[in-house]
């Protein structure tokens, strides 16, 4: 299981090899711009609240000045070598760190565990059946992230979060909402909202966002999620070159619980107004 330090370890050094393999001088793809946050973001809302309690202000304040640099970078066009340059003193810092913190080599993510027990998806799903099958997908997301099945367990979570999702939109009474919304795929001859059957996490993911089911933090952290469940074709894990780990399910797991809470919270609220 990697520590908090070792997982953002990763997380920069898959960034900065998919960052180095592009070939314009300055990193515009969306999909790029957007894993960059998700990356830096993942460090502020993960990583280093787990070392929060491990380390002094004062250790962290560089490296937390380099994600804001990484940050930065992804709110523009940005040339590859400077977020070559930002990621190498990141991987640097982090190393800095782990000769202060003082953790088993085999602990994991401290502080950054939230319940594996299912919640009640009632308020999302009234009907019984399909709450079961929630039921056991995410009892079954659990088993894979703590028996070390990291791709298994991330392949699940993404189908998982496709059905709260679907669900969530299933519940919305406002379907103009839906179909308007400016992040909805569109098909390219009509300009109007492709049907639902055809759209991707991906689009689910905006969708929630664009109508404040989730918050952008968790938005744009889904991104490494997202990203990671295409490992499931070997080709897409062998052209980054980073396989996917425990640690990195842990963390992504922290991500789809916190999804699915905000969603059933939502509803919730959505009920009572």
């Amino acid at each position: 299981m990697l520590s908090a330090i070792e997982a953002a370890r990763r997380e920069a050094e898959r960034l900065r090899r998919i960052i180095r393999k592009g070939s314009n001088r300055q990193v515009q793809a969306g999909d790029e711009k957007a894993l960059a946050r998700a990356t830096a973001l993942a460090w502020f809302n993960n990583h280093r609240v787990a070392l929060a309690s491990l380390l002094e202000e004062t250790d962290l304040a560089q490296v937390d000045e380099d994600y804001k640099a990484l940050l930065a970078a992804a709110a523009r066009s940005t040339s590859r070598t400077k977020y070559n340059d930002i990621l190498k003193r990141i991987r640097n810092r982090l190393g800095q760190l782990e000769t202060i913190a003082v953790r088993p080599a085999t602990a994991s993510i401290p502080g950054a565990r939230s319940s594996d027990a299912p919640p009640d998806f009632t308020p999302l799903v009234p009907d019984a059946r399909m709450q079961g099958i929630l039921v056991r997908r995410w009892r079954e997301c659990s088993t894979c992230v703590n028996s070390g099945a990291a791709l298994a367990a991330i392949v699940m979570m993404g189908g998982l979060l496709e059905g709260l999702l679907l669900a969530r939109i299933h519940r919305e009474t406002d379907r103009h909402r839906l179909v308007t919304a400016s992040t909805a795929p569109k098909d390219r001859s009509t300009g109007k909202a492709v049907p639902l059957t055809v759209w991707t996490l991906k689009d689910y993911i905006n969708v929630a966002h664009e109508l404040s089911w989730i918050s952008q933090s968790v938005r744009d952290i889904s991104v490494v999620l997202r990203d990671y469940r295409n490992y499931i074709h070997p080709q897409k894990e062998y052209s980054h070159g980073i396989p996917i780990e425990p640690g990195d399910a842990y963390v992504l797991w922290e991500v789809a619980k916190s999804i699915a809470r905000q969603l059933i919270a939502g509803t919730k609220r959505t009920a009572r107004a």
